[in-house]
């Protein structure tokens, strides 16, 4: 494949797979774009890169039958599953969609995801600095809060975004809610009051939800893949509408 050309492509896999996906990337310095849309067979309760799970997470993680892996990106905990679909772009360290500012680099892809969420019938908007919710703090889930161009619909989060810069190139990825996910799972795994489940339900929003049908996730994941892949070769978002 010509050097700057995206390689892309949708993949039913894990978090796991995922995150060796990601490993492999980064092996050597980045040369060309690679953008991967996940589509996951399985639970998986994915950590922030500081994050050290201990053996007493890793056991009630098996006992609900899910994965556990920690991703290179900071932030909070992940319940990664069939109502999230995730996205992975990995850019040569000097592509012009690395700027200086951290908050700054990720308005492409939170614009990009907004336009294809309105596209879809979504009425959602990137928000360009942190919103906070009323009620409990909820630090430890990532979807407990919207951050630098975050997606929300309603008022409520659906798409969130993390970043690692590595010297090799840079990881932008991405967390899209598409049904309503199991918040108690997450929560009974990492130990929290069963009342943030609660909480975490009326801070988020699904595409099942909004739309008022089931997500059909591989027709989603095609749609993401297509708005993403032309902005890897040179494109720009359009601006949040």
């Amino acid at each position: 494949m010509p050097e700057g050309v995206a390689d892309a492509a949708v993949r039913r896999g894990t978090a796991v797979e995922e995150q060796e996906w990601i490993a492999r990337a980064f092996r050597d310095p980045v040369q060309r774009p690679s953008v991967r849309v996940w589509i996951y067979r399985r639970p998986a309760l994915v950590l922030g890169c500081s994050a050290r799970p201990g053996a007493d997470l890793a056991k009630r993680a098996l006992a609900k039958g899910m994965d556990l892996c920690v991703r290179p990106t900071g932030g909070g905990a992940v319940l990664a599953g069939r109502w999230l679909l995730g996205a992975s772009v990995v850019l040569p360290a000097q592509d012009p969609f690395v700027v200086a500012s951290i908050p700054g680099s990720f308005r492409w892809l939170g614009l990009a995801h907004a336009t294809w969420l309105q596209d879809l019938g979504i009425a959602a908007h990137a928000v360009p600095a942190p919103v906070a919710f009323a009620g409990a703090a909820l630090h430890w889930s990532c979807f407990g809060g919207l951050s630098h161009w975050e997606v929300e619909a309603c008022g409520r989060k659906i798409v969130g975004l993390a970043q690692s810069r590595r010297r090799n190139g840079v990881l932008f990825s991405s967390g899209t809610l598409i049904e309503p996910p199991p918040w108690e799972m997450l929560c009974e795994t990492l130990g929290r009051p069963g009342d943030e489940a609660a909480e975490l339900a009326s801070r988020t929003v699904s595409c099942a939800e909004r739309l008022e049908e089931p997500a059909e996730a591989e027709a989603l994941a095609q749609s993401l893949l297509d708005r993403l892949t032309p902005l890897t070769r040179g494109a720009r978002p359009e601006s949040s509408r």
